[in-house]
């Protein structure tokens, strides 16, 4: 289920009910326009130096991206990331209200730990998934990191980084046409996922310079 950025308010973002939505994995538009700046600026894991940039539109809630997340990542970070070929960058895009929570609050607790927080949520998706009060479940992950219930209302409650969110969510739909998560631009290109998500670690492979 996809979600336009302006259908998210304030309201949902501090209501009780929180939904849980799936997406499917997005196919390539076939557009060679190269991936401008993000509205929000790109924290990459890996070195400036690397020769491959990956970036990734992500969702917290998104099955396919947790899929990627657990069994994907880690392969491209030991095989690239960690030899200096690859850096990948993370990009919110915003599905639901709890996506929107999670961003919130990862963006509360800094720029260094913002990966950190939305990785420790991704890891919690079947917890989450399974919760009968979502709110109270997203809150006590939220406590194991932290997090108090002062904290959690102030983060989820400023309005500029939400209308920030907002408008990345927006760029990204209208400008780089992601119609949904996981998406994935290699070297400003967006990668045409077929049937799985090796094939990410297939195109970094083929994008490297050849010796």
């Amino acid at each position: 289920m996809n979600i336009a950025a302006g259908h998210i308010s304030r309201r949902l973002v501090l209501g009780a009910c929180l939904a849980l939505g799936l997406a499917a994995p997005v196919l390539a538009q076939g557009s060679d326009d190269a991936v401008l700046k993000s509205l929000l600026p790109d924290s990459y894991i890996g070195a400036d130096s690397a020769p491959v940039s990956l970036i990734v539109y992500s969702s917290p809630t998104c099955s396919h991206c947790v899929d990627f997340h657990a069994n994907e990542l880690p392969k491209l970070q030991e095989k690239f990331v960690s030899t200096g070929k690859l850096k990948i960058a993370y990009r919110p895009f915003m599905r639901n209200s709890l996506d929107a929570v999670i961003f919130m609050l990862a963006h509360s607790r800094g720029a260094d730990k913002f990966d950190e927080t939305v990785s420790t949520y991704m890891n919690k998706f079947d917890e989450l998934a399974a919760a009968q009060d979502t709110e109270q479940a997203v809150r006590s992950i939220a406590e194991g990191m932290g997090i108090d219930k002062a904290g959690f209302d102030k983060a989820v409650a400023d309005q500029p980084y939400f209308d920030q969110l907002n408008a990345a969510t927006k760029q990204a739909q209208e400008e780089f046409k992601v119609a949904g998560t996981p998406t994935f631009f290699l070297d400003g290109k967006q990668l045409e996922i077929a049937s799985s998500f090796e094939e990410v670690g297939t195109a970094v492979e083929a994008a490297l310079p050849k010796p």
